[in-house]
């Protein structure tokens, strides 16, 4: 079942360590997931297969996915700093990992072809997907086709017969349960999901039965339901002139579970978040990174544009550092944009005076507008190049500081539009396949047309083509670009003789 896009899971989100939620946060998730499956926090062995043409066969080793796997399989979450140690944490609990990049054939570009092997024998095979901004997608199992988005509570087993009448009548009985039955040719698989945690069910006894717990902080529904999902049908929803923070925590509510308090205040704790970044970490000495503290020479520097554009760029630079530098940051849509927006709302709190609220509904607000995106097209640079991070970083960046101007519903999506037509075609080239140059200037640069944008939507500008529309476009040219330059590290700048040798240094 296909679920709609939550604000906490696929936009201002996760909370993590790492260059990149797409590969660091993502790996992380898909380990947990492979500790689960391999039902021991002992010794075992798991061997990663890519395909040589895609994203991950250049970029595994240099946007945080073999850390990332290895802390997920040692059982750390996307937020814990311990992350970035985590081959040398897998490695002490007896946990081998092999990388190995072959000639396997076309499929999605963050694809992860998975052996399991456990201390006693025990063998599984998997297909996962990054899909973007950290989410993630178990595409088969034991050769069978699923979905396992880490959203529900699941049980797996496999038989050779269908399970008996009585057996799966019993398991009907259980409350909000749903049973998907796949043949293939090892048998039947039978997987179980559910909304709250799986009891002990007596009837499976006599199975080898797998369990999964999830690993998203917005569980998956069972009927996706939200009250719109497109900005038409958000600006047809909203007969009380509601403001676009206020849609968003409606839409979120509806889709989290959470009343609209609670909502805002998990949106002010990752303010908070934020905020202890910026007041405590220290850069560490990170291997290989090409970029260091630069923040520092900013505030000191008489600048064009006065105070504020001083500040955005001092921000987004800022938090940039911190991602580079291992530190704790809010991916918002991901870790390669998350200066963008960030860094422009705490811009937009010390040049307006806004509180930690405040911050908050900038950032629902920019959330909103990340949904339709995470709906209608991606967040993920290898399939739509970085306008699917950056880009769609503008765009929010735009309804952000729409908040702040005071700008209704309909303007706002005005200011979004054209910001993210104004960044059609761009392309992720990262030198040495680091999350570092020219992702910060690509930041700063969204920033000041998010902006721009937001003041020609206050001053009447007509966006021409509607915010759904332009959507639908920019996903169709994302899509158009060649591989190589969609996160690849094939072309652009990375091919550059200067990249080239940064990338051997």
């Amino acid at each position: 079942m296909k679920q709609y896009p939550s604000i906490f899971n696929d936009v201002i989100g996760p909370v993590m360590v790492g260059p990149s939620s797409s590969h660091t946060a993502a790996s992380v998730r898909i380990g947990n997931i492979l500790r689960q499956l391999i039902m021991t926090e002992g010794p075992c062995s798991v061997i990663f297969r890519f395909d040589k043409e895609s994203s991950l066969a250049t970029t595994y080793n240099t946007q945080g996915v073999d850390v990332g796997l290895a802390a997920g399989l040692a059982g750390l979450q996307t937020h814990q700093r311990e992350v970035m140690n985590g081959l040398k944490t897998a490695e002490d609990l007896g946990i081998k990992i092999t990388f190995k990049v072959e000639d396997i054939g076309p499929g999605h570009p963050n694809t992860y072809h998975i052996t399991l092997i456990s201390e006693d024998g025990r063998i599984l095979h998997l297909k996962a997907l990054s899909t973007g901004g950290g989410m993630i997608e178990i595409i088969e199992f034991e050769g069978f086709p699923l979905s396992i988005t880490g959203g529900f509570y699941e049980i797996l087993f496999i038989t050779d017969i269908p399970l008996e009448k009585d057996k799966k009548s019993a398991l009907e009985k259980f409350p909000e349960i749903e049973i998907t039955e796949i043949s293939g040719a090892k048998g039947i698989l039978y997987q179980i999901k559910s909304e709250s945690p799986i009891k002990e069910i007596s009837v499976l006894s006599n199975f080898n039965i797998y369990t999964l717990t999830p690993v998203l902080p917005i569980a998956s529904q069972f009927e996706p339901n939200v009250p719109f999902i497109t900005a038409m049908e958000a600006m047809k929803f909203n007969r009380n002139n509601l403001s676009l923070w206020e849609l968003a925590c409606k839409y979120e509510s509806i889709r989290s579970g959470m009343n609209e308090d609670e909502v805002l205040n998990r949106m002010t704790d990752l303010i908070d978040v934020l905020y202890n970044s910026l007041d405590k970490h220290n850069d560490e000495d990170v291997p290989g990174r090409i970029l260091q503290s630069q923040s520092q020479y900013i505030r000191d520097k008489s600048l064009l544009g006065g105070s504020f554009q001083k500040e955005i760029i001092y921000h987004i630079t800022r938090f940039m550092e911190i991602k580079s530098g291992g530190g704790v940051f809010v991916a918002a849509p991901t870790a390669g944009s998350c200066g963008c927006l960030a860094g422009t709302v705490f811009a937009l709190g010390k040049e307006y005076g806004l509180n930690r609220i405040d911050m908050a509904k900038c950032m629902l607000a920019a959330g909103l507008v990340g949904v339709f995106m995470a709906y209608g097209s991606t967040f993920s640079a290898e399939v739509c190049g970085c306008q699917a991070e950056c880009g769609a970083g503008s765009g929010m960046c735009a309804a952000a500081c729409s908040y702040v101007l005071g700008l209704n519903v309909e303007r706002s999506f005005a200011a979004a539009s054209m910001a993210l037509q104004n960044i059609f075609g761009m392309v992720c080239d990262p030198v040495a396949n680091r999350v570092e140059v020219p992702c910060l200037g690509k930041n700063i640069m969204a920033s000041m047309n998010g902006i721009a944008c937001a003041n020609m939507a206050a001053a009447g500008f007509s966006q021409v083509i509607p915010l759904d529309e332009t959507i639908s476009a920019m996903d169709a040219v994302g899509k158009a670009l060649p591989m190589e330059l969609r996160c690849t590290g094939l072309g652009g700048l990375s091919m550059t003789p200067t990249a080239q040798r940064l990338k051997k240094e």
